[in-house]
């Protein structure tokens, strides 16, 4: 018992506090009684009961399965739930919330404390069950709005997405007829180019062509003269400023058209930029108006918890003021009244028996100024 004892202190962290334990075995299952001194004789901090009640349940699942036999099957599927991350709790006989107040009526009244502390346990259990449902949908609440708020944004980024190709297809088709010409134009150019290569003043007229081309590009600068001379000489070097040209020229194009594809991008992007402003908007409102709300069930859902604190408290007091009352009564009742009344109470038990009643005899009560 003193080994369980000190295990336990040991499960709460309160190995290092003062301690009393206090054994009896005068009920069928001897036990110990543990008093805890919350305040460390070290540095004089608090201990945390954060949980302790858990912590407890776990050691005593263990302590159990270290003796070869499970007493309490509730408690190891209410562990196995915890540890799932399912917050359970266990049914007390007296909780913690009503322990002073039901150990003073219970003083008082035996019986009637435990009925009312037996009904305040249930209605405590409705508020309990409904608080982790609301919390729990409350989560989901949480969740979904999330889950929205990104759907809204995924949404405006696939309209943007399909908006663009589209911006992109159409640009296309109307440059379309532009790069169809110019592939015939150029086309038409290597052919003439190839057929001026066969005569001198052709190629004296190549030689002239890629003299402008060379002029008009972009590149390394050379002198004219020495460019001529290059280009005189080099029929290679004819072909490769001919296709540099024809290559500046599509540049030139697909640049042109680039731009344009841009300029209706930026568009596009300002207002997919006023549709993101316009949903962080949107949820802000939203988010606002869940916190109210949820705040306002879980205020209203407190005010019910003070409420019932108030009438647990007061069926408590009514309890010890009845108790108070009958106290009052036996004190000052009179040795008569007291006959009377044990009369009055075994004749009620032999009719509830169906045993014959005495002679109900009368006397006449006087009383006293």
């Amino acid at each position: 018992m003193l080994r369980a004892a000190d295990e336990s202190l040991k499960a709460i962290g309160a190995t290092g506090h003062q301690a009393m334990i206090v054994c009896h075995n005068d009920e069928p299952h001897p036990h110990v009684h543990v008093i805890v001194n919350r305040v460390s004789p070290e540095d004089g901090r608090m201990l945390s009961t954060s949980n302790d009640r858990v912590k407890l349940s776990q050691w005593a699942e263990a302590y159990e399965r270290e003796r070869g036999r499970i007493w309490c099957d509730q408690r190891v599927a209410n562990n196995a739930k915890r540890a799932s991350g399912d917050f359970v709790r266990a049914s007390s006989p007296t909780p913690r919330s009503m322990e002073k107040a039901f150990d003073q009526a219970r003083g008082a009244d035996p019986v009637a404390a435990k009925r009312e502390r037996d009904e305040a346990k249930v209605r405590a259990a409705k508020l309990a069950q409904a608080g982790e449902s609301m919390s729990k949908r409350h989560r989901i609440e949480w969740d979904v709005l999330s889950r929205q708020n990104k759907d809204r944004k995924n949404e405006i980024f696939e309209r943007a997405k399909a908006a663009g190709k589209r911006i992109r297809d159409a640009i296309g088709e109307q440059y379309r007829p532009q790069w169809q010409q110019l592939y015939r134009d150029q086309g038409r150019a290597r052919r003439a180019f190839q057929e001026r290569e066969t005569r001198i003043l052709g190629k004296l007229q190549n030689v002239a062509d890629a003299l402008k081309a060379s002029a008009a590009g972009e590149g390394e600068k050379r002198s004219f003269i020495a460019a001529g001379f290059n280009f005189l000489t080099s029929k290679k070097a004819r072909e490769d400023a001919f296709l540099k040209e024809q290559e500046r020229q599509k540049r030139l194009l697909k640049a042109a058209e680039r731009e344009d594809v841009d300029h209706a991008m930026e568009n596009l992007r300002k207002d997919r930029g006023k549709q993101l402003a316009g949903n962080t908007v949107r949820f802000g409102s939203e988010r606002q108006a869940l916190i109210d709300r949820q705040w306002s069930e879980r205020n209203d859902l407190k005010g019910l918890w003070r409420e019932e604190s108030a009438r647990r408290t007061r069926s408590f007091d009514t309890v010890k003021r009845k108790a108070e009352v009958r106290q009052e009564a036996k004190a000052t009742i009179t040795s008569d009244e007291r006959a009377e009344s044990a009369k009055r109470r075994d004749d009620f038990h032999a009719a509830s028996q169906g045993k014959p009643r005495g002679r109900v005899r009368s006397r006449k009560r006087t009383r006293k100024s």
